[in-house]
């Protein structure tokens, strides 16, 4: 081995150690009120042989297909080792990774380019793999018109940590998602991810079917179609659990913000449970559409069985800009008696929506078919109407501040034993309360 060779191990093997170091502060979470969360730990750096992808016959000129090369370092490397990218734009076309294990991507940043080759349906696929770290690699989808992405299934303890994702070649929004990372329904759901401090550009991240999930510190600018940040269930049986979703920023979505759902609408028997969104923003220059959307994308299409539990919605900031279009609901959790969705113990507390733009007649937080959950605390400035409820059962609305034009506040079609307290109304909207078909158990001040 030459000296610069051990010089390139060494300073790897730092590097890593640096990336990877586990701190106390982020294996805990405050969580929903359960407690349940038991989210994962950050993945270590593996400390065996280094392998250089243009040491194995990768060209990285940005011409040559370097698929078959970069496939033969992945298959050559034994579980445990490091998979280095020098700087260059390396072509590529559906990378496989199989039933492998201790797996580390790394590369020189922007400088270490991976880039989908023209026509290809996607960039990689990881499956049935364990301890994967990808890490100071940037991505290029390339013009791809429907999906693509790095994509995942059924994989357990996948850390994705200062990468760029971008599009260099965007098109115009069209009818398909098309992503970045996507970790989609596999033969069983994912389990022990963390996706850090990501920028991504032109595309949409996901995370669906998966167990203990960190999503936290990204950056996520025009996003294609859905959200942002999505977490689906892509069909039947499906389940998203244990996730934390903290300190991201979306910029300028043409859909959601965030999204949380069954997806086709016409899904049975998902469970969405302990999900935390926290200390987010979404900001809007030039688009509307949700901040934040729970539950179906369709209430019209029949459904079974669909559980959302224990999700909390906290501490998020909202901000449509003065050049952005009417938004419409900034907080909306969707649900009707065809979709067969459930929501139970939501928590809506301490969020900020500033509308500087035109006004749009839609409540900026609208909760249907909600139960014993907690509205409180947020504050509500510039928009036509202000906080909704309907079909609620012993919810809590209390410590709100709301700027409406319209309707300040609204109860409709009451399951009972709903309790309002000390919320205020600020500006002279038409109408401060709207209450219809309450019921005697209702506690309403107003």
């Amino acid at each position: 081995m030459t000296g610069a060779s051990c010089k390139l191990i060494a300073g790897l093997a730092i590097a890593l150690s640096v990336v990877f170091a586990c701190k106390a502060s982020e294996l805990t979470n405050a969580g929903p009120p359960t407690g349940q969360n038991r989210l994962p730990a950050a993945r270590k750096a593996q400390s065996g042989k280094v392998y250089n992808v243009k040491q194995l016959g990768a060209k990285g000129d940005g011409v040559a297909n370097d698929t078959a090369a970069i496939q033969k370092t992945i298959n050559a490397a034994p579980d445990g080792s490091t998979i280095y990218f020098p700087a260059g734009t390396y072509d590529v076309s559906n990378l496989q990774v199989k039933s492998r294990s201790g797996l580390s991507f790394i590369g020189e940043g922007r400088n270490s380019v991976i880039k989908q080759k023209t026509g290809a349906q996607r960039i990689a696929t990881f499956t049935n793999s364990r301890d994967i770290v990808i890490t100071k690699l940037s991505f290029d989808a390339n013009g791809i018109k429907s999906y693509g992405g790095v994509v995942f299934y059924a994989v357990t303890g996948v850390q994705i940590e200062n990468n760029s994702f971008v599009d260099s070649a965007p098109k115009p929004i069209a009818s398909t998602d098309r992503y970045s990372f996507v970790f989609a329904k596999g033969s069983q759901p994912s389990r022990d991810i963390k996706i850090l401090n990501n920028v991504i550009e032109d595309l949409q991240l996901e995370v669906n079917h998966s167990r203990r999930v960190v999503i936290e510190g990204n950056t996520v600018s025009r996003a294609v179609k859905t959200a942002g940040i999505g977490i689906f269930t892509v069909g039947h049986n499906a389940i998203a659990e244990d996730y934390l979703i903290k300190g991201n920023e979306i910029i300028d979505p043409p859909g959601a913000g965030f999204s949380v759902g069954i997806d086709p609408p016409t899904s049975r028997n998902c469970v969405f449970r302990w999900i935390t969104i926290i200390n987010n923003r979404v900001i809007r220059t030039k688009t509307a559409g949700f901040g934040i959307r729970i539950g179906t994308p369709d209430s019209s299409k029949a459904s079974t069985g669909n559980v959302f539990e224990d999700i909390v919605v906290k501490d998020n900031l909202f901000q449509i800009g003065t050049t952005a279009p009417a938004s419409r609901e900034v907080i909306f959790a969707n649900t009707s008696a065809k979709s067969g969705i459930s929501f139970d113990r939501l928590t809506v507390a301490g969020n900020t929506i500033e509308n500087h733009g035109p006004i749009n007649q839609g409540f900026a937080i609208d909760l249907r078919g909600v139960q014993n959950s907690i509205i409180a605390d947020n504050t509500v400035k510039g928009v036509g109407s202000g906080i909704a409820l309907t079909g609620p059962l012993a919810n809590d609305v209390r410590n709100n501040v709301v700027e409406a034009s319209a309707i300040a506040y609204r109860f409709d079609s009451s399951r009972g034993k709903n309790r309002a307290a000390n919320n205020r109304i600020l500006g002279n909207p038409r109408q401060g309360w709207r209450l219809s078909n309450m019921k005697p158990s209702d506690s309403i001040e107003q």
